[in-house]
């Protein structure tokens, strides 16, 4: 969120003093990432400690903070959890606002700047994340993968009847996104009919399923000054084959994180799936965003607009990506799980 939340500054001072036992002398906001529910705050306390804060008004999905919170305690200390509350929850509420506190971390996020050193240990990472089995109870809310595209679909066909006409007459940016979509939208329909053919395929299979973080990208990834890496935002937790985690590694950081991960056979069919639901995925959440929300400035709005536009041209990395791991699939003589072409 780049806008501050709509939330008093002293009434996150008393809540970290009442639940957290903190006085915080330093009270940052940070705008940072692309989450456009929640805010972060770089937190100084007045007993010398450092944290981040985060603060979100998205449905709760209790697995974000409780697996993170198991993953550490197996001994995964890469893993960032929340910091329990004086009465040992892993988060705590002021209004609408969800309110959680994090170990502040000194490091770098970004897109950039990992090196194959670092990438190799994300694989060993993840590769210790996979081979963790969850207890039979606990995580029963924690989603599972089921290949099932439908809802993407209705969403997109009730935008296209019921909203996209009004826009042609509103803001400056909703008419941006309206011509957007109408230049993209074979390359929208086509994305979401390739996602729903291999939906077929794959419901008809079966997997392993494993613990995934279903958002690993560099931005995800704090490298600390020590070289380290710490995993950060378990907003999309689920229960998901291996593949689910493997949608953003691209040449040449792929092979590191592989040497890292040690097992290099991956079912191109399943990554395929994950990218094109990735590409349909951010079509819906910018769209929903930028017509629904009512507390952005328009400037918001048309920053991302353009970041809607950009995701489906020529610099549309993620639709690049499907578009030639698909290619990749349909060059292949049987779906079985493959090494890598690197």
């Amino acid at each position: 969120m780049r806008e501050l939340p709509g939330i008093d500054e002293e009434r996150l001072r008393a809540c970290l003093q009442d639940q957290y036992d903190l006085i915080p002398v330093v009270l940052e906001f940070l705008p940072l990432g692309h989450d456009y529910d929640a805010g972060v705050y770089r937190v100084g306390s007045t007993q010398g400690s450092e944290y981040l804060l985060k603060v979100t008004s998205r449905l709760l999905y209790e697995p974000s903070y409780l697996v993170p919170a198991y993953l550490r305690d197996q001994g995964i200390t890469s893993i960032v959890a929340p910091v329990p509350t004086s009465s040992g929850a892993l988060w705590t509420q002021i209004g609408n606002w969800r309110v959680l506190l994090y170990p502040w971390i000194n490091g770098e996020s970004s897109l950039t700047g990992m090196t194959a050193a670092q990438w190799q240990e994300v694989g060993s990472i993840f590769r210790r994340i996979h081979q963790v089995r969850l207890p039979t109870f606990g995580f029963e809310s924690l989603r599972k993968e089921r290949f099932d595209p439908t809802e993407y679909a209705q969403w997109i066909q009730i935008f296209e009847v019921q909203r996209l006409p009004d826009l042609s007459s509103a803001s400056a940016s909703l008419r941006a996104l309206h011509s957007s979509w109408l230049e993209h939208q074979p390359t929208i329909h086509n994305g979401l009919a390739t996602l729903e053919q291999l939906a077929k395929i794959l419901q008809s299979r079966t997997f392993p399923y494993a613990i995934c973080h279903a958002d690993l990208h560099a931005r995800n990834l704090i490298r600390a000054p020590s070289g380290h890496v710490f995993v950060i935002d378990w907003d999309e937790v689920m229960l998901a084959p291996k593949e689910r985690d493997f949608i953003f590694l691209r040449k040449p950081h792929a092979e590191a994180f592989f040497q890292g991960y040690k097992d290099t056979v991956i079912d191109w069919s399943l990554v395929a799936y994950y990218l094109w639901e990735r590409v349909v995925q951010d079509v819906i959440y910018d769209v929903h965003n930028v017509v629904v929300r009512d507390d952005w400035a328009e400037e918001t709005r048309a920053q991302v607009v353009q970041m809607f536009h950009d995701s489906l041209g020529p610099r549309g990395g993620n639709l690049r990506a499907a578009s030639e791991a698909s290619a990749y699939v349909d060059s292949l003589s049987s779906p079985l799980p493959l090494y890598p072409p690197f």
